[in-house]
Order: structure tokens, then sequence, then C-alpha cells
């Protein structure tokens, strides 16, 4: 079962609607802003590998998304 962090990237005063778009989706565990190197960081828990990835693809053509980082769980 594919589960994983995604670390996003938004533009400067899209923060908000970012947030409450990944928050509304099936599927994503958490959504947070963070300080440091990403804006945010989800928790994206999702079966099968498909569905996973129409999920990410989603999150990525949000409005204010510049850019994603993901790192799939392993363990």
């Amino acid at each position: 079962m594919p589960k994983a962090f995604i670390m996003i990237d938004v533009h400067p005063g899209k923060e908000k609607g970012v947030h409450d778009a990944i928050q509304g989706m099936a599927k994503i565990e958490f959504v947070y802003e963070v300080t440091g190197e990403h804006d945010m960081i989800a928790f994206i828990d999702a079966e099968p590998y498909e569905e996973f990835a129409v999920l990410l693809a989603n999150i990525r053509k949000l409005d204010g998304v510049k850019d994603t980082d993901t790192q799939l769980v392993l363990k």
C-alpha cells in the first residue's frame, strides 16, 4: 500500500487555497504548513498505486503549487 510524505512548494499568497484544497482530498491523512525548505507537508495513504499516482498528480495541478518532493514510506 503506497504511503508517502509529500513536500509542497507554494507560490506566495496561495498557501490557504492550496492547504484547503489538499485537506479536502480523499486519502490525505494530514497537511501542515511548515517552516524550512518546503512550505507544506502532506501524508498520503492510498491503494492501489494508480490511485496514489492520480492523487499526487492532482496535488501538482493545483493553482499555486510550484513543486513537490515525494518521499515513499518503506516500512
